[in-house]
């Protein structure tokens, strides 16, 4: 296996945002089966090496294609932008009503309100669903998007971290 391989060419999918889990699944296990460690058992110690880091750079690229913030962030790369880093800024009117959904979430907990919780918890996932439409209209294809449509898609996966990061501390609230 060529490990420069780009992801989606890996699993025989599409270069865009929206992607066919089952299809990701299916090629995956199939890839799997054939490059797994257990395949290599009675070979030489190279080819057992080759088979581990191919397994891994299989279950890396499924890793990453798997999750909608990741799988974002490597399109960016796919199209020689930066890595996601800690340089990157949300908008101001993104982080205010982030941080207003969060003090409701507080509130909502301190009171024990666990339909408030889930109501929360129901609006953020929409906000979820809504960043990753946005993503699947920019990422169509593999053609080089523009510098604009770049930069645009970077604000709604740096959104969706964050939404994701959110997600997360609700849930820990929920289940407590």
């Amino acid at each position: 296996m060529d490990r420069k391989t780009d992801y989606f060419a890996l699993f025989g999918l599409p270069r865009r945002y929206a992607l066919d889990e089952t299809a990701l699944n299916e090629s995956y296990r199939t890839l799997l089966a054939r490059v797994h460690p257990d395949t290599a058992v009675l070979a030489d110690a190279s080819a057992k090496r080759k088979a581990i880091e191919d397994a891994a750079y299989a279950n890396e690229a499924y890793r990453i294609l798997k999750d909608p913030v990741r799988r974002g962030d490597y399109l960016l790369q796919c199209f020689d932008e930066a890595p996601l880093g800690a340089s990157d800024v949300l908008s101001v009117e993104f982080l205010r009503e982030q941080l207003e959904a969060r003090e409701a979430a507080d509130e909502a907990w301190r009171a024990g309100d666990r339909d408030r919780l889930e109501s929360l918890q129901a609006s953020l996932t929409a906000a979820q669903q809504q960043q990753q439409k946005v993503l699947a209209a920019l990422f169509v294809d593999d053609t080089m998007p523009s510098p604009e449509t770049l930069a645009k898609a970077r604000q709604h996966i740096l959104s969706l971290q964050f939404l994701g990061r959110f997600a997360d501390d609700l849930d820990e609230k929920i289940d407590a």
